[in-house]
């Protein structure tokens, strides 16, 4: 088992504590969410529905799962809210009962924790390194016949590698032959231009083996929040439903979730906002020798650092004494040492990353 403060990113306490600066002083490059932060009208909503929090949440999250459904374009009865989309991983391995897990790394830890929490096993197949992390469709499909659970994240964190509609439901059909479950991990997806060329979600209810997860804590930029979702078969949908807990998301995050979903002006400007600022970002980091940011789909960049001569462990604690959090992927299976992960942020923020960059380059880059 990685160390913990190696799974995820974003723990800006423990970043605080270990580099002596107040929480206030750090940049958060480690976790990718929305860099103008929550909704303004999501921020409205909280504040002006306080008073709610001294009586009990809609179990069944009914308002948030008509506005959401209507933005995915599928029927409601066929989604369920989660307290953030980690939940609702936990909660299919244990109402399938999965026992042996199929998941191409890198990718998200949780999909292997929670098959082994559950006691069972994990497959994991390699990504092609040497072709961008292209997904191994031919090994995938030859191990089906040993699993009954396949993960799939698309795009992919950390690599930020997209797959197209058409290639996952040849893995689907592939699947649904052998009995096989295939989980579609969408959490990035809003931020993909012409997503329904890459999204499965409109497909869920027609493919008996497919559920994808949703969540609207990136995007909507509400993390501490927790707020997630679940598209999967009806009779699924009912099974984990009476497993999980009653009130599993709370009130704010309820009418949080449908403040930012109904806010027009803010998903048009975080999609304009996070694409032009990739390509900046993107641009300046290959000014830096020895550092290769591989292209990817979603609001972050995958860098190479093997040429450096720094570990991400090094360049991470080097970042992190300037006040810069960035994600060192050495809890990514396959990427130890040699990648960090960056968040894409406002201009001012990704300005001062690639200056702290300078300095350690003009530092120990010869």
């Amino acid at each position: 088992m990685q160390h913990l403060e190696h799974i995820h990113g974003g723990n800006v306490n423990l970043a605080s504590r270990k580099y002596h600066l107040p929480v206030q002083d750090l940049l958060d490059f480690s976790a990718n969410i929305n860099p103008l932060g929550p909704s303004p009208r999501a921020l409205a909503a909280v504040m002006n529905n306080l008073d709610l929090i001294s009586s009990y949440p809609d179990p069944d999250c009914s308002e948030l799962k008509a506005v959401l459904a209507g933005h995915l374009g599928i029927r409601e009865d066929l989604l369920l809210m989660g307290n953030g989309a980690a939940e609702l991983i936990y909660l299919l391995v244990r109402v399938t009962g999965s026992k042996r897990a199929l998941i191409p790394v890198p990718t998200f830890s949780e999909y292997g924790l929670a098959v082994i929490s559950q006691g069972g096993e994990v497959l994991e197949v390699a990504m092609d390194e040497k072709n961008g992390f292209r997904l191994p469709l031919k090994a995938i499909v030859n191990c089906l016949n040993q699993v009954d659970l396949v993960f799939l994240c698309n795009p992919n964190n950390p690599t930020g590698r997209l797959l197209n509609a058409k290639m996952v439901e040849y893995i689907l059909d592939k699947a649904f032959s052998l009995g096989v479950m295939v989980l579609v991990d969408e959490a990035f997806m809003d931020f993909i231009p012409r997503r329904e060329d890459f999204s499965v979600m409109s497909r869920v209810g027609h493919f008996p083996n497919l559920a994808v997860l949703y969540s609207l804590t990136k995007f909507f930029g509400i993390p501490g929040l927790r707020l997630g979702a679940i598209a999967a078969p009806g009779k699924l949908i009912t099974r984990m439903k009476a497993s999980k807990d009653p009130w599993n998301v709370n009130v704010l995050a309820q009418v949080a979730g449908v403040a930012g979903l109904r806010d027009q002006d803010y998903l048009e400007r975080t999609s304009r906002i996070v694409r032009q600022e990739k390509i900046f970002l993107f641009r300046e980091l290959t000014r830096f020798k020895g550092l290769k940011p591989l292209p990817g789909a979603a609001n972050f960049i995958l860098v190479d650092i093997s040429e450096s001569g720094i570990t991400s462990g090094k360049l991470t604690e080097l970042l992190g004494l300037r006040g810069i959090m960035v994600r060192d992927c050495m809890g990514f299976s396959g990427l130890e040492g040699r990648y960090i992960r960056l968040a894409v942020k406002t201009h001012s923020e990704n300005i001062k990353l690639i200056l702290a960059l300078k300095a350690i380059w003009e530092g120990f880059v010869k």
